[in-house]
Parts: C-alpha cells; sequence; structure tokens
C-alpha cells in the first residue's frame, strides 16, 4: 500500500472502502453515529444500566432453573457434574449482582467505553455457555420426555434471556447466538430425522431472536436520543428562563385558580421589594395593588380592570398597571392565559408581565401634543372642541389622555355652559413690529395670567394664533359672566415690558351660551365668533355678549358679499371726491377719491358697510384697482395743477401687482404721476417693514406721492418715520375734532383744546422738520379751519369746505371755488365756500 500511495499525485489521499448498508443500519442498532464521544458513552452507560437491572433477576431465576432441573435429572448423571454446574451458574449471578450493585450510585447515564461493553458480552457468552452446558450433556442420555423439558428450558431460556437484555445488543446477541448454536450442534449430533431438522429450527430461532433484538435495541437507542433531545431543550428553556428573568425587563407570573402567586419571578419580587419565597400563595392583584396605593383615583381603576379579567375565563393581553418601584412611576404591561386541566378546568393563570414605561411615556406625550398647545401647554382647539362636544352629546375624552383637566376628564353628557372667547387686539401690530419671539413671549404671558383665574372644570384653551378661549360648565348668569369678563380684562390690561417696550395688553371678548344661543358645540362656537366680531367693531377691548341680531346681520353680510360679487360685474361702484385746500391761500389743491356702491337695489351704500367685506373676502384687490384706474381717468379731466389721493388697503399694498396697476392706471389715463397721490394707514406699512419701505420706493421712483393717513393713532409712528419714502402725513380727525372742544356749559374746554393744539402742533412741527406736507382731516368748522392755519398745517379737507360729491358735479364746484378764492383773496379772508 506504502508503495501504491507514493505514486499518487501530491496532497491525493486513498479515502476507505464505504461501509455496506447493511452494516452500518446493524450499527444503527447501538450506537448513534451523530453523537459526539461522550454522548455515545452516555448512551452506552444508558443501555448498560438497563441490562444490569435486569440480569440482577434473569441471574437468579437461572439459579433457580438449575437446582430445579438437578432435582429433576438428579441420578441421571454425576453428582459432581451437577455441583460444578450449580456453582458456575451462581458465579455468574453473584457476578452480574456484584456489578449492578456497583453502579448503584452512579447515574443511569455514566460513561461505559466499548471495551466494557465489549467485556459484558464476553461475560454474557460464558454464563449462557455456563447455563446451557449441563442441559446439553443431559439432552443426549436422558428419554423423549426429558428431553422435552430439556428442549423447552433452552428455547426459553433463548427467548427470555435475548429479550431481557436486548437494550445492550452485543451483550444479547452473545447470549442468543451461545444458546441456540449450541444446542442446534447438540441437535444436529442426535442420529434421529427429527431432531436433525429441530437444530435448524433451532438456529432460526436464534436468528428470529437476534432480529427481535437488534428492533428493540434500535427502539431504546431512538428512545435515548428523544430524551437526551428534550433535556437538551429543557436545558436551553431553563437557561433562557433564567436570563431572561435575570435581565430582561419583562418576568414571569403563574397563580393557581384563586388568582395566587404559585411562581414567583425574582424580578417582580425584587420591585415588591420582598423575599421570592414570602410571595408564594399571595394574591396576586393584590401583590400588584401594593405599588400603587399612591396613585391617582383613575388609575387604581387599572387594578379592578385587571381583577376582572383574572375573574374571567378568557385570554388577555396588555392590561397596563401603574406601579410605584422605588419611588419611580413604571408603567406595566399584563399578559395572562387560562390554565386547563384534562378536564377543560380551570387551574391557574400563566403571563408574562412587561415594563413599557418608555413607550407608556411616549405614547402620553404624543397625545399630549395631540390635545395641547406647544407654545403655551392650553388645551388646543382639538381638546376644547372635544370636550365641548361633551355638552351636546358628542365625543367625550377620557382620563386616558395625558394631561387632561378636570373638564377634560369628566364624563359629560349634554349640559349649560359658557364660552369667552379672546382675541387679543393689535397683536398682529406687535408680533411684526417687535417680532415673533416677542409676539410668543406675549401670547405665553397671556396664557399665564387666564390660567390664574379659571377654577374648578373651566377649560382654558388656545385655538391657534392669538384667540383663546374659555369654557365655563354650568348655568352663568349673564351678571355673572360679565363679572368674569371684566375680572380677565383687568388681568390682561396689566402693562407687560418686552424688549425694553411696555406693553399694554388688551383683548376683545365674545360670550354666548348654550342652550339658550346654540343647540350643537359649531354654533355655540360661531355666536361666539360673532359676538367677537360686534366686539371688535364697538372699538376694541370691549366684551360684547351674543345676540340674535347678530346672527340676521351675518346673513346680510353674507347676502352683501354676494352682491358685492355681482357688483363688481354690473359696474354699481362710483367714485365721490372731496376737496382739499391749502389753509393759506384757500386754493384748491386736489380730490380725494372715495368709492360708493350704488345698489339697484339698496341705492347708495356708504363704504363703511362694504368696504370690510371686500378686505375680508379679498374683493378689496379688483375694487381697489378699479377705483385707482378710475380716479386717474377723472383727474385727467381736472386743471394740470389739481391731484386725486386715492386709499390703499392692506391688501392692496402687499400685493405684488400694486406697482403694474399703477403704470396700468397711468399709462391708460395718460395722468402725470406727480398728480397722483397714494394714502396708506400706518398698520399697512408696519405688518412687513422691509418690504413697505421696497414698495414705497418703487412707487416714488414712478414719481407717485406717498401720504401717511391717520397719522398719530399708532403707537410707534415716530419711530418709523424716517425709514419710509414719505411726502405727506394727514392728522387723524380725532385729533382735529378736540379743536375747539365745548365744555359741560356749551364754552369752549381750555384744556382740551390746549391738549389737541400741543398734539397738532408736535405733529406739523416733526413734518415741517422731515420736510412733510400736511393735511388735516375732518375740519368742521370755522374756528378749527382758522387755527389750522395759525399752527402752520398746510392743507385741509372736511365738511367745513365741502362734503364728498360725483364726479360730474366737479367742473362746476372747481370754477365757483377759484372764482371765490379769488374774491376771498382780494377781501383777504381764507373762509372756503
Amino acid at each position: 500500500m506504502s508503495d501504491f500511495q507514493s505514486t499518487l499525485p501530491p496532497g491525493a489521499s486513498v479515502e476507505p472502502l464505504p461501509k455496506p448498508e447493511l452494516w452500518q443500519q446493524l450499527q444503527a442498532c447501538w450506537r448513534d453515529p451523530t453523537a459526539s464521544p461522550a454522548q455515545a458513552a452516555a448512551y452506552r452507560g444508558r443501555q448498560f444500566h438497563a441490562v444490569l437491572m435486569a440480569m440482577v433477576t434473569s441471574g437468579w431465576a437461572n439459579v433457580f432453573i438449575v437446582l430445579a432441573l438437578t432435582v429433576i435429572f438428579w441420578g441421571q448423571a454425576s453428582p459432581m457434574a451437577f455441583a460444578v454446574w450449580i456453582a458456575s451458574v451462581s458465579l455468574f449471578a453473584i457476578f452480574n449482582a456484584a456489578l449492578a450493585v456497583s453502579r448503584r450510585d452512579l447515574s443511569a447515564a455514566s460513561p461505559v467505553s466499548v471495551r466494557a461493553v465489549a467485556w459484558f458480552s464476553l461475560e454474557i457468552a460464558g454464563a449462557a455457555l455456563a447455563f446451557s452446558a449441563m442441559p446439553w450433556y443431559l439432552f443426549t442420555v436422558v428419554d423423549s420426555d426429558g428431553r422435552t423439558l430439556l428442549a423447552a428450558v433452552l428455547v426459553s431460556a433463548l427467548l427470555i434471556g435475548s429479550w431481557m437484555i436486548a437494550y445492550l445488543p452485543q451483550a444479547a446477541i452473545a447470549w442468543a447466538t451461545v444458546v441456540s448454536v449450541g444446542f442446534a450442534i447438540v441437535l444436529a449430533n442426535v442420529n434421529h430425522a427429527f431432531f436433525n431438522l429441530t437444530a435448524v429450527l433451532m438456529l432460526v430461532l436464534g436468528f428470529i431472536a437476534i432480529c427481535a433484538v437488534l428492533i428493540a435495541s434500535r427502539i431504546f437507542l431512538n428512545g435515548l436520543k428523544a430524551e437526551t433531545e428534550i433535556e437538551h431543550q429543557k436545558q436551553w428553556v431553563g437557561l433562557l428562563l433564567n436570563d431572561f428573568e435575570a435581565h430582561a425587563t419583562d418576568w414571569l407570573w403563574e397563580t393557581d385558580a384563586r388568582g395566587r402567586l404559585r411562581h414567583v419571578a425574582a424580578r417582580l419580587a425584587q420591585n415588591l421589594g420582598v423575599r421570592a419565597e414570602d410571595l408564594q400563595g399571595r394574591d396576586f392583584v393584590s401583590a400588584v395593588a401594593s405599588l400603587g396605593t399612591h396613585l391617582r383615583h383613575a388609575d387604581q381603576g387599572m387594578f379592578t380592570r385587571l381583577a376582572n379579567h383574572l375573574a374571567g375565563i378568557f385570554p388577555f393581553r396588555d392590561v397596563v398597571v401603574p406601579a410605584l418601584v422605588r419611588g419611580e412611576l413604571q408603567w406595566w404591561s399584563l399578559t395572562g392565559k387560562p390554565l386547563r386541566d384534562e378536564t377543560g378546568h380551570l387551574v391557574g393563570w400563566r403571563g408574562v408581565g412587561s415594563d413599557i414605561t418608555a413607550q407608556w411615556q411616549h405614547e402620553t406625550e404624543l397625545v399630549r401634543l395631540a390635545n395641547h398647545d406647544s407654545l403655551t401647554g392650553l388645551a388646543n382647539r382639538y381638546k376644547f372642541g372635544t370636550v365641548l362636544g361633551g355638552y351636546f352629546g358628542g365625543s367625550k375624552t377620557t382620563s386616558g389622555q395625558a394631561g387632561g383637566s378636570a373638564a377634560a376628564s369628566a364624563v359629560m353628557g349634554a349640559g349649560p355652559c359658557t364660552v369667552f372667547l379672546f382675541d387679543l387686539d393689535n397683536f398682529k401690530t406687535l408680533n411684526d413690529s417687535l417680532g415673533h419671539e416677542a409676539g410668543d413671549q406675549l401670547l405665553i404671558e397671556v396664557a399665564q395670567r387666564l390660567r390664574g383665574h379659571v377654577k374648578g372644570d373651566d377649560l382654558l384653551a388656545r385655538l391657534g394664533g392669538d384667540e383663546f378661549a374659555i369654557l365655563v360648565p354650568g348655568q352663568l348668569l349673564a351678571g355673572d359672566a360679565m363679572a368674569f369678563g371684566a375680572e380677565l380684562q383687568a388681568a390682561l390690561n396689566q402693562p407687560w415690558t418686552v424688549q425694553g417696550h411696555r406693553i399694554v395688553i388688551k383683548a376683545s371678548i365674545g360670550v354666548a351660551s348654550a342652550p339658550a344661543h346654540a343647540s350643537n358645540a359649531d354654533q355655540l362656537l360661531r355666536a361666539c365668533d360673532m359676538a367677537l366680531y360686534a366686539a371688535k367693531a364697538a372699538g376694541r377691548n370691549v366684551m360684547h355678549f351674543f345676540d340674535p341680531a347678530m346672527e340676521r346681520r351675518a346673513r346680510d353680510k353674507l347676502s352683501v358679499l354676494n352682491d358685492l360679487t355681482d357688483g363688481l360685474q354690473r359696474g354699481e361702484f362710483v367714485l365721490h371726491y372731496q376737496p382739499l385746500v391749502e389753509l393759506e391761500t384757500g386754493a384748491l389743491a386736489g380730490f380725494e377719491a372715495l368709492v360708493r356702491w350704488q345698489h339697484p337695489k339698496r341705492g347708495l351704500i356708504s363704504p363703511l358697510e362694504f368696504i370690510p367685506i371686500a378686505e375680508e373676502s379679498g374683493l378689496i384687490e379688483p375694487l381697489g384697482a378699479w377705483v385707482l384706474q378710475q380716479a386717474c381717468l377723472d383727474a385727467q379731466l381736472w386743471p394740470a395743477h389739481l391731484s386725486v389721493a386715492v386709499n390703499l388697503s392692506a391688501a392692496q399694498f402687499q400685493s405684488p401687482d400694486l406697482l403694474a396697476v399703477a403704470k396700468n392706471a397711468l399709462r391708460q389715463s395718460g395722468l402725470a404721476a406727480d398728480r397722483l397721490e397714494l394714502e396708506l394707514t400706518e398698520s399697512v406699512l408696519f405688518q412687513d417693514n422691509t418690504r413697505a419701505v421696497q414698495t414705497l420706493g418703487s412707487l416714488r421712483n414712478l414719481g407717485i406721492r406717498i401720504a401717511l393717513d391717520d397719522f398719530g393713532t399708532g403707537y410707534s409712528s415716530m419711530a418709523y418715520l424716517h425709514s419710509f419714502a414719505l411726502d405727506k402725513l394727514k392728522i387723524d380727525r380725532s385729533f382735529i375734532a378736540a379743536l375747539g372742544a365745548p365744555d359741560a356749559l356749551g364754552g369752549q374746554d381750555s384744556t382740551a383744546q390746549s391738549s389737541a393744539q400741543a398734539v397738532v402742533r408736535a405733529i406739523i412741527q416733526l413734518a415741517s422738520a422731515l420736510n412733510l406736507k400736511t393735511t388735516a382731516e375732518g375740519v368742521e368748522t370755522q374756528s378749527q379751519f382758522n387755527l389750522l392755519a395759525d399752527l402752520g398745517c398746510l392743507q385741509a379737507q372736511g365738511f367745513y369746505i365741502a362734503k364728498p360729491m360725483p364726479v360730474a358735479e366737479l367742473p362746476a364746484y372747481i370754477a365757483r371755488h377759484d372764482s371765490n378764492v379769488g374774491q376771498a383773496n382780494a377781501a383777504d379772508d381764507l373762509m372756503p365756500v
């Protein structure tokens, strides 16, 4: 072979010949080819142990049979032969018994070597030879009855002996081979055909016994393999459970049918602060509930839910209970399954407990964010609407929602309530001028002040922007509602300082109640909106209660809006013009264009009725574009020294199309740009300071003049004047009206007049310093006219000079005014006509 291997290529080797498949199958009867050496030794130990236990019984049975046969056949053989036979069989029995006793203190799986099995098989073969030798001899010398008895004994020994030691097939085969082959040889040597055939039958019986041994051995070995696998799985499961209970956040629990603990996880005992053995037999629900004795009543109800589940018969999962563990609030999720005996009766519960604190806190935070305003921490619009809906039989909030107020957590049915709807006055101006950070701080301050005045089941919410609401459950009398609203306004009106600015917070309030004003939540909020709108229209910082007349006015407003759209398409709008005159000379300087609506059914409608609706609906842009174009067309027909002033709304000024609209109006009319004057209010300029500067600069570049209307009403006008490209300041009519104000007796109120003169003089001086013209609005009397001239104001307009008039009356008015001014100047009289 070595010579042959030397001729192989480098790295090549000779593979051993495969064993025959039959031999492999036979080997599988006494060994597991997949087992490790240690496991195979353990299997042999189990086989060896099982056989030894059987050998103790079979050995002494053999001794008994030997004694019985000795008695039966005494005298047919030498007494010495019988003595030797009894002694040899007894020695083998004693040896096997001693061997069994030696392994008594060892486990059944104590390993046994292949060599030990081989020696034991030889010992069994010797025992078989010792047991069979005397019957073989006697068979040749006894009569036919004796031979029948001996044949029965030997066949029984063959079959029973092989079966009893079948767990160790090597030993069993040795026994069966010695007994069957030996007896067959004895039978074959008898000179008789019957016995010769019986010898063949004995060999067949031996073969059958060996086959039975192999089958039984294989079944036993497979059983050992299955037990090993089960034991291995149990060990793994045990290790996993031990590791699970030692390191995981989950833990196992098990109770009897009465809910008493009978398996206590180490983690549960640790959380409960007691020893595991002390928890055995304790009620599971009460043990867990002991961790929540100091929690809220709503949370205590969760333990009742757990007890109800354990009192039932169905599995449950994710039953959440609170637990105060070492001063820290945890949330546990419990899942359980009923245990039943073979008859189907409930014998207990088994389940898993999980620490879901992080998940619960996350979900709680999501619920809180879904129901609360992130800036102020108050309830949001969704939360407020949900709770309000509860008063009308709608959806209700529950205690499970995080951060719920008393009003939110109560289970409410339809019932009376009152809603106070707040809107901060001039918040947008402050937010745009001082920045969004200051606006946010103001909203937080308002929330804190309002929070200090809500109580009981009241629900305070921020609905969005600068809009707040308070829901007051129960019937609230009008006087009580008025007092509560006044209390809230007084709390808000306290001065507040931000970024060095002293701000006085004012709010308009709309109030409505159910069921007096509404039958559902939407109606109640709509009633509050209408009351709030009325409060703002009444001058702001006002509280207004809902009145059914408001709903009628709202319907009228909708009707006006519909007619307004149609009126634009049908050309129902006209312009009236109010003159502006020079105070020093009385000469006509121009006209201010004022839009009027010539409604086909309602007649001439004042702009006070439709302009706010047009601004809210967005129709102010097409309407304003028409006014600008028509005013330019009309002004082109006037004398060249007369200008036209057109008011711009906030929506028009912020429109990106403003510059194009102005250019188009000038181009189509042919009007010189310096004859067009655009009037804007302070609030329009302060909404977006940077963009306002750019827009004004673009208009000034076209040659258009810019006037700041209603000057003096804004709180920060002085600080921004130098930033804007302006040509004129129009003094608000409220200051002009104070000039010459009457006292209680109908005379002149010198104090009020002096104060008004001081303000007007300051405005005129400021305008002069900035090289701006001044126009006084709302001049109603000759004394106002003359006083303004004395103070240095340049222009004036008002009913004292002339009321607004249709465009058709302008030519006659212009001619008449120029004539009268000429006569007045000749007489040195400034009074207009």
